[in-house]
């Protein structure tokens, strides 16, 4: 309504119950009064009282109104995680429970083992489409309907695959379960943070990456065996039965969490059951056209991977970190059957690797509960650079893990074995602090920085699976093992470098706060 120089007057609404306003103008009819017993305020402002509120604004009807995720009770936000890790694990279970069926559909359809490889290849690049598609439309329509959708595709794509009567089919089928299941990945993370506060939003974006390596750590354990007795089309079966589980769970567990899709629900349930057309929430008010997502997850990202040293060694460093974990799939199984191992047998050294997933999350998690609550209780806030100190440690740990890989091909199996835990340890720990690391330090344009982060993370690593078993045979798994080391030993003090000199470059950035 337009001001007037007449005195304010007082009327209600189904909106708030008493709100200083302007008379209305001459012709429109004034809003209808309601009687006291009706009056519920939706939401009652912090400046309620002043004449410049909007009345018709729709928001939280308080600080613990429940319908905000944050205000969920604990029971509901553990059964949110644990499902939607569930839906993470389950498409990262399905990027690795087809390399063991590398050797039997080569020799089915004709093609080197080589060729095959590209099955695993093909997936992990087509994760580098979830960011491109579902990190946009979940801006529109909210992050559940996204996440049900990734999981469905996910699913859907078995078939193809498991039907599959040549190698092209089994290809398409691989990298468009990849680019569709990749959504539940870009979205999941993003629904985790939603959920919690500084701290624990920290242990359970951990637990996210956590469910996320284990499930496909796990998947060449699983796919072995499935292989070996029921054949390489099981394995497309096998994944299916997965996602319909999981999916089974999610409408009693999954609810939206996006704040902007909530609150614009709220608003046109309350225009329904009201008749007012005036109920509307801040986000109605935004215009969310191509350009503008184009320039958020496409101009962006790119540039601040040209223009963030913070953005651009983190993804190489995470890059490097994301395929030897996809390396190892593939050289841990040459190395155990060199020894004279069964396939299936094979694959039970990443029961090792899986425990040190594990643990890494447990000291990922001990660390942010003690050390750095302790921190941000003392300063009140604490900077990025305080999430780095178990990345430097795990750092300084998987070259010396990786070599002990490698140059135990001679010696007794357990020694083997036990390395496989240190690196799997390192590998997490590294991944898990890196990644959230660089949502505090771009916390203003994180979704910008972990999109571009996914892209080039997935295209490179998707490269892996291609000259690793070559260079296996070539060099042998000492040598290549050893590669691998040195390549993340000169990686080895840029988390140091980050964690002295971490403000003063956060300081020179255009895309950053530079005292978070």
């Amino acid at each position: 309504m337009s001001p007037k120089t007449n005195p304010p007057t007082t009327f209600t609404s189904p909106y708030s119950s008493s709100i200083p306003a302007s008379s209305p103008p001459t012709g429109e009819k004034p809003l209808p009064s309601v009687d006291e017993s009706e009056k519920k305020p939706l939401y009652n402002p912090p400046n309620a009282s002043s004449p410049d509120t909007d009345p018709y604004l729709v928001d939280w009807d308080s600080p613990s109104d429940p319908a905000n995720p944050s205000n969920w009770p604990l029971r509901q936000k553990l059964a949110f995680t644990l499902v939607g890790c569930s839906m993470i694990f389950s498409v990262s279970f399905s990027s690795s429970i087809f390399g063991p069926a590398t050797p039997a559909t080569a020799a089915r359809f004709h093609v080197s083992e080589e060729v095959m490889s590209l099955s695993v290849a093909l997936y992990v690049a087509g994760f580098a489409v979830g960011p491109l598609i579902f990190a946009p439309l979940s801006e529109i329509i909210g992050h559940a309907i996204p996440l049900s959708v990734a999981l469905v595709g996910c699913a859907v794509f078995q078939i193809p695959l498991a039907l599959a009567q040549n190698v092209q089919t089994v290809l398409v089928a691989r990298f468009c379960t990849g680019a569709v299941g990749s959504g539940v990945l870009a979205v999941g993370s993003g629904m985790m943070a939603e959920l919690y506060g500084p701290v624990t939003r920290a242990v359970a974006i951990g637990f996210n990456a956590c469910m996320m390596n284990m499930g496909s750590t796990i998947g060449p354990i699983a796919g072995s065996f499935i292989v070996e007795r029921y054949g390489w089309r099981w394995t497309g079966w096998v994944t299916l039965l997965v996602c319909v589980v999981v999916g089974l769970a999610a409408p009693f567990a999954i609810r939206e969490t996006s704040r902007k899709r909530i609150l614009v629900l709220k608003a046109r349930r309350l225009r329904r059951e009201t008749g007012d057309a005036g109920f509307h929430a801040k986000f109605e008010q935004e215009t969310l056209t191509f350009a503008i997502l184009a320039q958020k997850y496409f101009t962006l990202p790119m540039r601040m991977f040209v223009q963030e040293p913070i953005l651009i060694i983190m993804t190489v460093y995470l890059t490097l970190v994301y395929g030897t974990l996809y390396l190892s799939y593939q050289m841990f199984s040459f190395a155990f059957k060199h020894r004279g191992w069964s396939a299936p047998v094979a694959s039970l050294p990443f029961i090792s690797v899986t425990l040190g997933i594990l643990a890494a999350w447990g000291t990922w998690s001990l660390f942010t509960m003690t050390w750095y609550k302790r921190q941000l209780k003392i300063k009140g806030s604490c900077p990025p650079e305080d999430r780095l100190p178990p990345m430097i440690m795990a750092a300084c740990i998987l070259p010396p893990a990786l070599l002990w890989f490698g140059w135990s091909m001679k010696t007794h199996w357990a020694a083997q074995v036990i390395s496989c835990f240190f690196v799997g340890y390192s590998l997490q720990l590294i991944f898990m602090s890196g990644v959230v690391y660089m949502v505090d330090v771009y916390i203003p344009r994180a979704n910008s920085a972990i999109s571009i982060h996914v892209v080039v993370r997935s295209v490179v690593s998707a490269s892996f699976p291609l000259w690793s078993t070559p260079m296996y045979r070539g060099i042998g798994v000492e040598w290549s093992a050893t590669i691998l080391a040195v390549l993340s030993a000169v990686m080895i003090p840029s988390p140091i470098l980050f964690r002295i000199y971490g403000r003063n470059i956060r300081a020179w950035s255009r895309f950053c706060d530079p005292d978070p």
